[in-house]
């Protein structure tokens, strides 16, 4: 049976690949490399290497000191085997790390490299042992020079004046045709105000779990007109927004606004999501609800108190892992939704 003793090629280059480009210095951008090795045996002859043995016997390195990048570490520059929400470089996205077999006996694996703020340029080579214990590198000084080169940008901290809090009326299932109670909505959409960049991600908190008021953080059912005027906030947080809130039958996305089963037997469903690439905006919605008779009822629901509120806070994350932190000030909930980038 032949042994891995060495190899005839041993190269690294971006996916994209180039030769060099830039990464976020944030933790979480992710930069696919791509390296190929052809494995030989004792008389120099082309051996295949199981893919994840391949794997554990390769190391990405500094070019020029030839010490090891960081394995899945956090700090300094580190790499891993997966890519993430954040992996992307200008035109192209990684793939999940995987060696697989060409005809010509080289074998391919992509890693993933990333780095802590603070980081200074990096070029990056690659280490292989075989089964015989050789090493042998892709370095300044070593059997092989190929390199790429990472060019560390500072990351970027999202604030108001970056993204946009657009507004429009949107309808629901039953509207004005209920016996009881009328209901009028307006979505809020938060997004990045740029051309070329987008948020992909949203980590939401501080709102009701429960699955029936799922995403409900605000209402105020103020004294005039004998407590007629219900006004309610909501957060369309569950992900991924293009298919969590679809109903098949409608054709549409929709989310329960928070319903009143006691006294006013009213609730209702509001479309969300309205717009293209739902995934890169983070949606709530404002409801303005009237009913007649003697007012809307409490307890009812997660609803103790006339006004109920928290304030979410959201984390918006870009295609290449920077962020913003957000709030909506739930107190202030009568005139509409408030964003804040500080605490209410």
């Amino acid at each position: 049976m032949s042994t891995w003793t060495s190899v005839s090629k041993l190269s690294i280059v971006l996916v994209s690949g180039d030769e060099s480009c830039d990464i976020y210095a944030n933790g979480r951008n992710r930069i696919g490399v791509m390296i190929s090795v052809a494995p030989t045996d004792e008389d120099g002859d082309p051996i295949e290497v199981d893919p994840d043995h391949l794997l554990s016997r390769l190391w990405l390195i500094d070019y020029v000191t030839e010490s090891t990048l960081n394995w899945k570490g956090s700090s300094g520059w580190c790499y891993t085997d997966t890519e993430n929400a954040f992996t992307s470089t200008p035109g192209l996205s990684g793939e999940r790390a995987e060696a697989s077999f060409d005809d010509d006996g080289t074998q391919l694996v992509t890693f993933y490299v990333y780095c802590a703020p603070g980081v200074s340029p990096k070029s990056i080579g690659v280490q292989v042992k075989t089964d015989c214990n050789d090493t042998i590198k892709s370095s300044l000084n070593g059997t092989y020079q190929a390199k790429i080169k990472l060019n560390p940008r500072t990351a970027v901290t999202y604030e108001l004046a970056d993204v946009d809090w657009d507004y429009a009326h949107t309808s629901t299932k039953y509207g004005d045709n209920t016996k009881y109670v009328t209901t009028d909505a307006w979505n809020y959409y938060l997004s990045l105000k740029s051309v070329e960049n987008y948020f992909v991600t949203f980590s939401v908190s501080n709102y009701f779990g429960r699955s029936e008021y799922d995403g409900f953080f605000s209402s105020h059912i103020p004294p005039d007109s004998h407590r007629k005027n219900f006004y309610g906030g909501y957060v369309w947080h569950s992900e991924p927004h293009g298919s969590a809130y679809y109903v098949e039958n409608d054709g549409r996305s929709e989310a329960e606004v928070v319903n009143f089963p006691d006294g006013n037997k009213w609730w209702d469903y509001a479309k969300i999501y309205d717009r293209s690439y739902p995934e890169r905006y983070l949606c709530f919605s404002w409801v303005h609800s009237t009913t007649g008779g003697d007012g809307w009822h409490i307890p009812n629901g997660p609803l103790t108190a006339w006004h109920v509120w928290s304030h979410p806070e959201i984390v918006a994350y870009d295609r290449y892992g920077n962020s913003g932190t957000f709030w909506v000030d739930g107190g202030d909930i009568i005139e509409g939704l408030k964003l804040c980038d500080s605490r209410p």
